[in-house]
Order: C-alpha cells, then sequence, then structure tokens
C-alpha cells in the first residue's frame, strides 16, 4: 500500500521500462482513493468536490436603488418630526397634488378659441372709441358714440352690417376648424375636465363652460324626463312659472298607473338603446354603466 500512495511526480523518476510500470499503478491509486455515489442501477458517478475556500451563496436582495434610498432616508427623518411639523408636511404634499391635478385637467380641458358673435354696437365701439379715449372720461366718450350711433346713415349702417357679418363669420370659422381638428371622444374628456374644473375651482372665479360640439352624443332620457318634455311642450303650462311648472307635472307623473308609466318607460328604454348604439360608434368604446342610471321624477 506503501507504494500506491507515492506521488506521480515519484513514480515518474523511474527509468523508461519502469515510468510503464508505474503509470498504472498511480491510476489505480487515484481510482482506490475516490469515492463514488451508487445509482439505482448499480453504475456509479464521482461524488463532487467543493473547491477549497469556497462557500455556497446565500439568496440576498438586489441592491437598493437610489430613489429607494431616498425614499426610506426621508421616511426615517419624517418620523423624527414632531406631530405640528408631520402635519404642516402633510398638508403640503397635499397642496402639491392638487395643484399637480389641476394641471392635468387644464391639459385635458384644451383651449378652445372664442367663438363671439358681437353686436354692431360693440363693432362700431371698437372701431370708434380707440382715437377718442385718450384724455377723455370713458362715460363721456360712450354717451358720444350712442349719440352718433343713433344717428347712422342708412349707408353707414350698411356698411356697419357688412363689419358685423365679416367679424362674427370669421370667428365661427376658426372655432369650427379648431372644434374639427379634434375627435369626438377629445371633446367628450375635454368637458368632462371641465366640470371637474369648475367644481374645483368654483371660488376662484375661473368658469370652464363645456364645449359646445354637435357631433357629442346626447345623453339618454329617462321616463320622467320624457313626461315632463311632453306635458311643458303640450302649452297646457303657458303664462305659468316653470318652477311652479315642473312641481304640478311632478304631481302628475307620480299619480300615473303602471299601465300609464309603462309607456313613458319603454321610451326611455329604447332612448337608453339608442344612446349605447351612438355612444359606441361616435366614441369607440362602451357606454359607462352609469348611464343605465335614469332620473327619476322629484318627490312632492
Amino acid at each position: 500500500m506503501l507504494a500506491l500512495r507515492l506521488p506521480l511526480r515519484l513514480a515518474a523518476r523511474a527509468g523508461p521500462s519502469n515510468a510503464r510500470l508505474a503509470t498504472p499503478v498511480v491510476a489505480s491509486s487515484l481510482s482506490a482513493s475516490r469515492s463514488y455515489r451508487t445509482k439505482a442501477d448499480g453504475s456509479t458517478t464521482p461524488k463532487k468536490k467543493e473547491a477549497a475556500g469556497t462557500t455556497v451563496p446565500k439568496n440576498k436582495a438586489g441592491p437598493i436603488s437610489k430613489t429607494a434610498a431616498k425614499e426610506a432616508a426621508a421616511k426615517k427623518a419624517y418620523k423624527l418630526l414632531s406631530p405640528e411639523e408631520q402635519a404642516a408636511i402633510s398638508e403640503q404634499a397635499k397642496e402639491a397634488k392638487a395643484k399637480e391635478q389641476i394641471k392635468l385637467l387644464k391639459a385635458k380641458a384644451l383651449s378652445p378659441p372664442k367663438n363671439r358673435q358681437l353686436a354692431n354696437w360693440a363693432i362700431y365701439v371698437r372701431e370708434n372709441a380707440k382715437d377718442r379715449a385718450q384724455g377723455s372720461p370713458v362715460t363721456t366718450v360712450i354717451k358720444q358714440l350712442a349719440e352718433e350711433f343713433r344717428n347712422l346713415s342708412t349707408r353707414e349702417k350698411e356698411h356697419l352690417n357688412h363689419q358685423v357679418n365679416e367679424a362674427n363669420a370669421k370667428s365661427l370659422r376658426e372655432y369650427e376648424e379648431w372644434l374639427h381638428g379634434h375627435t369626438p371622444a377629445e371633446i367628450l374628456a375635454a368637458n368632462n375636465a371641465r366640470l371637474q374644473l369648475r367644481n374645483k375651482l368654483a371660488d376662484t372665479g375661473n368658469k370652464y363652460m363645456p364645449i359646445k360640439d354637435d357631433r357629442l352624443v346626447k345623453r339618454a332620457r329617462g321616463s320622467w324626463i320624457i313626461f315632463h318634455s311632453e306635458r311643458f311642450s303640450s302649452g297646457d303650462f303657458r303664462g305659468i312659472k316653470a318652477g311652479d311648472a315642473a312641481k304640478d307635472i311632478a304631481v302628475e307623473f307620480n299619480a300615473l298607473s303602471a299601465s300609464e308609466r309603462k309607456k313613458y318607460e319603454d321610451l326611455a328604454a329604447k332612448d337608453l338603446e339608442r344612446y349605447a348604439r351612438e355612444y359606441r360608434e361616435i366614441y369607440g368604446v362602451e357606454k359607462p354603466d352609469w348611464s343605465k342610471k335614469t332620473k327619476s321624477a322629484p318627490s312632492t
């Protein structure tokens, strides 16, 4: 056994004939020192050895990004603040979020050109007040222009009418060109954003009125709205205030029998089908679920 454990380089020092004899001896020593794992079929596979000084790596979390590190540091610093300081920071964050939301809504709301349909008097003042406003009170200038406007000759009135028609036609043309440069879906989204802006900025005096577009789908009418429109247009309430007429019509609607009310419910269902069809065709998407709700008659 001592000969089997000789290193390979010592066995190679022998002469040529001895080298040939030493080679299988060393090979047998290697095979004698290895351990094998026995498979189920009786064959063996060599057992893997780990390199010296190496350890099996453990599952570790990936490197933390700079953004995550900053957020963690901010949270840690936030916890060290007093309740008053935390409340102030939270309020600032809310204000910043609200401003960002307003900014996004304004972008969606679009900025249509003003379609101003001016009257003859407005055009006359615009054309003639420029040279007289300097050094004179505004009230004095307006009185002079009003006197001149009343005494215009037929020829001057005709020329003024021509100016008004041209100005109004130009304003309308520019508005329609802008309007048809956007899809109905974009105008609908703009009007929804304008509605939110009117609610959020009600105290600031900013008015975001809806954009008028004949391409937009008319909302579905409920049974009460259909009944109200039918009764109000019948002429029975001529000379009666709208509020008083609405109360009387509500009393009539609530007094309808089930068979009488079915007529208006069927009309409402048909109009809802029309609304869903047009919404899909014009906007390219299905109508929202809230459109299924129809307005009922007010309680009396």
